[in-house]
């Protein structure tokens, strides 16, 4: 039973705001590739449905762009950051001399409820992959960064295992080992400080250069040998996705090293804060607005209207969110998630 005892919000300061702008950077790219599936069925229909899209002149620029820097790289660096934040919570509550295990599985374990209820909505859910993950993750969490490396390295292979892997079966699996090994790299991230903007501007320069000189042309590349030969192509596209996440991270770290695009900062770090909030909005503004579009125009809507969706969510969600956490200590969805998990209500309004 919910008590009215508040447990206090994490003060700004102890957050790493480098983690929510990050957080928030993904969760942007993340609606962009999600945006060609909202009117799917099932995993069963994702193929089809990317190869029956139609192109004009207008829909070429947003659907390459979505393939070479979007498509996979967003769910790997959500992933990242998702790993990243088991063992940013596990230190935080240690810090207050308390044992982490009971709100890291009982926070878990409702998450993999909200995942549940949100895949009755819509099928390509991850929030209940991502508390299986942490299930299995938390226990590995002080392995030393060599040992979490090798893990993830192992979980990765496997991914480009099973690029040669058809039909649904090999695409669900995917879809969970990506995101496992991902969390796995995400902690390496974090211990190592990478994310945490703990290393010179110029390391993140040089490297993000490097990383997305290498991976981006791999995954452009790759979709040229797509109706030559699927699987060597998906595996191509897997080999460059970790170098761009990668490399995305170094890149931004690079800018708010600089002190650059503060304005922009802020509201990715608040989109980012409230990340399961936004998330759930867009399943929900997606479907509404992509089924909207069908029924108006009487068939499938084309990349181009797909990627005006994209962008009105994006700016409405970028819009709301810091004035909402300049109001709230929380958006909704986490308040909700942070109340069940400590078992009593917190406090909510600034």
């Amino acid at each position: 039973m919910l008590m009215s005892v508040p447990s206090p919000p994490i003060d700004f300061f102890q957050r790493h705001k480098s983690l929510d702008v990050l957080r928030g950077f993904a969760l942007m790219g993340i609606f962009a590739a999600n945006i060609y599936i909202f009117d799917v069925d099932g995993f069963g229909e994702v193929k089809e449905s990317f190869e029956a899209l139609s192109y004009g002149a207008a829909d070429v620029p947003f659907a390459v762009f979505t393939l070479i820097f979007i498509l996979n790289k967003m769910m790997a660096l959500f992933s990242m950051l998702f790993g990243a934040g088991i063992l940013l919570l596990a230190e935080r509550i240690e810090r207050r001399g308390a044992s982490p295990s009971r709100i890291h599985y009982a926070r878990n374990a409702i998450l993999a409820c909200f995942g549940l209820l949100h895949g009755m909505l819509w099928f390509g859910d991850v929030l209940l992959i991502y508390a299986i993950c942490a299930f299995i993750l938390f226990p590995i969490r002080r392995w030393q960064s060599s040992r979490l490396l090798a893990a993830g390295s192992i979980t990765w292979l496997a991914v480009l295992g099973v690029s040669f892997w058809p039909g649904t079966f090999g695409m669900m699996l995917d879809y969970v080992l990506r995101a496992l090994a991902m969390m796995i790299f995400g902690m390496v991230l974090y211990q190592s400080g990478i994310l945490t903007l703990q290393r010179a501007v110029s390391w993140y320069r040089t490297r993000s250069r490097q990383l997305l000189a290498v991976g981006l042309p791999l995954c452009a590349v790759s979709w040229l040998f797509y109706e030559v030969n699927e699987p060597v192509a998906k595996l191509m596209h897997n080999c460059g996705v970790p170098a761009v996440a990668l490399g995305y991270v170094c890149f931004i770290m690079n800018i708010l090293g600089q002190g650059k695009l503060s304005t922009s900062a802020d509201r990715l770090s608040a989109a980012g804060q409230m990340a399961l909030t936004n998330y759930l909005l867009q399943t929900a503004l997606g479907t509404l607005l992509v089924s909207a579009l069908n029924e108006g125009r009487g068939e499938r809507v084309t990349v181009f209207w797909m990627m005006l969706i994209t962008f009105t969510v994006w700016g409405l969600q970028l819009a709301w969110s810091e004035p909402w956490l300049r109001r709230f200590h929380y958006g909704p969805v986490e308040w909700l998630w942070r109340s069940l998990t400590y078992r009593r209500f917190q406090p909510f309004k600034s």
